[in-house]
This record gives structure tokens, sequence and C-alpha cells, in this order.
């Protein structure tokens, strides 16, 4: 992530009178493609703006927003033995199965679209359509044969390819709310929510969930969307998922 180096400026409140609102937001300074999670040896997931990688979106009422699922595999691996007798590798490195959950709040967002990146090789999600509810769903149950084609057949084990780089797995495309404003988020839901959900990927061998309980899953970043009809006078800050302050840009 590239910051700026000159100093916090002053801006016409006007537009957007919650100075503290504008501050939850961590806009990259750069563009590109810029994920906020750090690799490591358990799983990331979060959502971001294709637009500039980074987990936050300002968007004016009744106009739309896209957002992606971002996943980064690890780089833990391990061995197994399936039932076909071939070793293949497995960890959180290597996923094979998924199961994710975002909420939004449908009092300012409406699900428009979504997609499936199926250009991508084991990359075969199906899309929980929980619209009703004010969720979508996204989840992996192995790699179809043909690719991406559900009405084939699951690919067994040892010929399985598994999700095994970094990449985007479900677009989303919400439309806000006429009458919406403030901040809201796209709320990657899991163990830990009162409502709960077990977000959760496993790899071939399938011994185990990785969780963020159990240390599977080492980052969870949620999108945030600010609502406002003045996106160009808002001011946003670099490293607020981290706890940085200390790097400023002004859009």
């Amino acid at each position: 992530m590239t910051a700026s180096s000159h100093s916090p400026q002053l801006f016409d409140t006007k537009p957007f009178r919650v100075i503290g609102a504008c501050l939850l937001l961590a806009l990259c300074a750069a563009g590109g493609w810029a994920q906020t999670s750090t690799p490591g040896p358990a799983i990331d997931i979060e959502i971001i703006n294709p637009a500039d990688g980074s987990n936050t979106f300002c968007v004016a009422p009744g106009e739309t927003l896209t957002a992606r699922l971002f996943i980064r595999p690890g780089i833990d691996t391990t061995s197994c033995t399936p039932s076909c007798g071939t070793v293949v590798e497995g960890g959180p490195g290597q996923i094979a199965t998924a199961v994710v959950d975002i909420a939004y709040d449908k009092e300012k967002l409406s699900l428009a679209a979504t997609a499936d990146n199926s250009e991508t090789a084991a990359i075969d999600g199906l899309i929980q359509d929980n619209s009703a509810q004010g969720r979508i769903g996204w989840a992996l149950a192995g790699d179809w044969t043909p690719n991406a084609d559900t009405s084939g057949a699951l690919a067994t084990p040892c010929d399985m390819q598994l999700l095994d780089s970094a990449g985007w797995v479900l677009e989303t495309e919400f439309t806000v709310q006429p009458t919406a404003s403030g901040i809201t988020s796209l709320h990657l839901r899991h163990e830990t929510d009162t409502e709960s959900f077990n977000l959760s990927f496993a790899d071939i061998c399938g011994s185990e969930a990785f969780t963020a309980t159990n240390g599977g899953i080492d980052e969870i970043i949620d999108g945030t969307v600010l609502i406002s009809s003045s996106c160009a006078d808002v001011l946003f800050f670099d490293g607020f998922e981290d706890g940085a302050i200390n790097r400023w840009s002004a859009d």
C-alpha cells in the first residue's frame, strides 16, 4: 500500500458533515491490485473494491457498487492419501471446499446481480441467493467436470483441481436505496456473530474445516460502504484495518 506524504487537509464539511464517519474508511492511495490482508500460513478472506483493491466503497444514493469476494488460500500444505490411493497435497493452502456468507443491510442496499469466476480453475462455486434475508452466499463443492458445469459431475479427489492461488471468486453488484445514507458494511459472517454461521474451508483430505477459531482462517476483512452524494469531497486515510493512522491521502 502506497501512502502519500502530505499532511491531512481541511475540506468543506457542508456536503458531508460527519467527519468521524469518513475516518472509518481506508482507501488505498495507489490504484491497482492491493488487497489489505497479509500473506501467511492460514487463509485470508476479504471483500474488495475491484476498482482499487481496497476494502472500501463510496457511492451515491440510487447508484450501484460492485464488490468481489477475494480469497488468499495461505501457504501451509500437508499431504494425505484419499481412497484412490494417490498422495495429494492438502492443508489451508489447498482449498477444495468452502462455505461463505455475506450479510448486508437491505434498508440501504439491494442485490442487483452476481457472477462466479468460472474462468479460473477450481473455482466452481455455487452462488447462494438469500437476498430476501439480506445475505448472499458462495459454496465451493469441489471441481466439476466439465469445468464450472454443475450439470456434469464432480471430479474425483485425485483428479480435483484445488483452489491454491489468491484471487476473487464471487462478484456482487448492489444498488443503493434512493433514500439511504451513512455507513454500512458487506459483512463476512462467521462463528463469533450473534447469528452463528460457520464460515469455513476444507482441503481435499477433509479431515477438518479451517475456521477463524481453530486458526485455519487468519484474516477476515469486511467491505465498508459510505453512501454519500459528494464522494469527491470526502477525506480518507489508509491503514484503518490495521490501526495505522499515520498514512493519509486525499481523494
